[in-house]
């Protein structure tokens, strides 16, 4: 006879979610970088963070459970995770990813189950906070970095002189390529109230001398023409099939034969499971807009051929991204 399934999955799986919240809570209030430097005990820690030796304990108890710190004696320190990616030291830091889900993924999940059966934007743009507004733009800034270095490596920008990103929200995809290839020029286009922020943002940069913003609706503006590759990072998934063809067909207006296609993306397998990640952020992109959605190869084939696009490759960056290309 089969044995009976265990309960632990489901136990483990609703855990989880106190754990993020427990690593979200530390992260806000400065516990990691607090003892980045070396042990710390619970009254050094309570004068430090003003937080109540009593609370603190409670969390930092369960971030030793579950391995996120570690504990000797009445003493608590770092795991390697922590130290490297939570705590402010140099390299990766995840605070920004962190405070991301906790500001703004986490309230918006809550409206999923309406978003499921009404088929609908529950908790989109529109519906963001100042505060969430900023906690997006950072935490997709630091989650896509990987992606947009692979980019800048990965592909051969040799040929290309001016590159045109839409919709490429604070600039980070544009600016890391910039960055890579100082004779390339480029023109962010965005609506007015990110394409303002952007650029206050970009003007802080060494490539800014080099950088172009534009305001525009990408389907009911014209496309800054004259650019010989043109970038569409983490956009196609927020839009339905028709979107989708619309906009292709846009860009195809405004390149001339030969202009090169970078679309990235969590492309997917035909089953639309793999990559997981990627199965898991369709319900993301649904809350945000109502239509989004991930998509596989085959799919984007077909777009493009239709709107006069040739795949020409397909290239894995970082993690679930991949990137496809595609020449006019």
């Amino acid at each position: 006879m089969d044995q009976e399934p265990s309960p632990q999955p489901v136990l483990q799986l609703l855990s989880n979610h106190m754990t993020t919240k427990c690593v979200c809570v530390a992260s806000k209030i400065g516990l990691f970088e607090a003892i980045a430097n070396g042990h710390q005990t619970l009254d050094a820690l309570e004068k430090q963070l003003d937080v109540p030796r009593r609370t603190l304990r409670m969390v930092a108890d369960a971030l030793v459970a579950t391995d996120f710190l570690a504990k000797a004696a009445d003493r608590y320190h770092n795991t390697p995770l922590t130290g490297t990616f939570l705590s402010g030291q140099p390299g990766k830091d995840l605070r920004p990813v962190l405070n991301l889900w906790d500001t703004v993924v986490y309230p918006q999940w809550a409206t999923l189950e309406t978003s499921i059966r009404d088929n609908r934007r529950t908790f989109g743009f529109q519906e963001f906070s100042p505060e969430q507004r900023h906690a997006f733009d950072m935490g997709v800034a630091a989650l896509t970095a990987p992606s947009a270095q692979a980019l800048a490596q990965k592909y051969d920008f040799s040929a290309h002189r001016k590159v045109l990103d839409v919709a490429g929200g604070m600039g980070f995809f544009l600016k890391t390529v910039l960055a890579e290839h100082p004779d390339i020029l480029g023109t962010l286009v965005e609506l007015p109230e990110t394409a303002q922020a952007a650029r206050q943002h970009l003007e802080q940069t060494p490539v800014s001398d080099r950088i172009s913003v534009v305001e525009g609706d990408l389907f009911e503006d014209d496309i800054p023409e004259g650019h010989d590759a043109v970038i569409v990072a983490n956009t196609v998934h927020m839009f339905s099939p028709e979107t989708n063809l619309t906009l292709l067909n846009r860009i195809r207006q405004s390149v001339v034969d030969g202009a090169k296609l970078l679309l990235i993306d969590f492309w997917t397998d035909p089953t639309h499971t793999q990559p997981p990640f990627a199965a898991l952020m369709a319900a993301e992109f649904q809350i945000t807009t109502g239509e989004g959605d991930v998509y596989s190869v085959e799919e984007i084939d077909n777009w493009l051929a239709a709107a006069r696009w040739r795949r020409t490759a397909h290239v894995q960056l970082a993690g679930p991204a991949s990137l496809i290309v595609a020449e006019a």
